[in-house]
């Protein structure tokens, strides 16, 4: 709907981090390995029909940061004065460490345009433990 798209992350969290872990497990794809210092970025591209991108994600044991971004490509002019395609990035949610390992945490973004968000999860603050973050994303129409 159109109030939807007025460029406002929602977040909130919720209970049953274990159940939800259990859940996801089933598909590996939906299980991402953060080593200690790393920061990982999974891209996820709009869907034509889609209005907005949810989230869930939460992680065993320990905290993690978790910020989003949203990438398109824009005409423009180069620096030769001929037509070109530019990638713009806007940060849309700032890495913050999340307690994902006590609460399941879900957030939304509707579309502002066609592009890819890039949905990045942050353990660069730990020197000594890798994480195991356990997420999934759908679209709503």
């Amino acid at each position: 709907t159109e109030d939807e798209s007025d460029g406002e992350v929602r977040m909130w969290s919720k209970t049953g981090v274990d159940l939800f872990v259990a859940e996801v497990s089933r598909d590996t794809d939906s299980i991402l390995s953060v080593g200690r210092g790393e920061t990982v970025t999974v891209r996820i591209p709009t869907y034509e029909s889609g209005t907005a991108l949810y989230w869930e994600f939460a992680t065993q044991n320990y905290d993690i940061g978790f910020g989003a971004s949203f990438e398109w490509e824009e005409e423009g002019v180069g620096e030769n004065g001929a037509a070109e395609l530019k990638v713009r990035r806007e940060p849309i949610l700032p890495i913050l460490r999340r307690s994902s390992h006590e609460k399941v945490i879900t957030g939304s973004h509707a579309f502002p345009r066609g592009g890819t968000y890039l949905l990045m999860f942050d353990n660069s603050f730990s020197l000594l433990r890798s994480k195991t973050v356990y997420y999934r994303v759908f679209y709503t129409r």
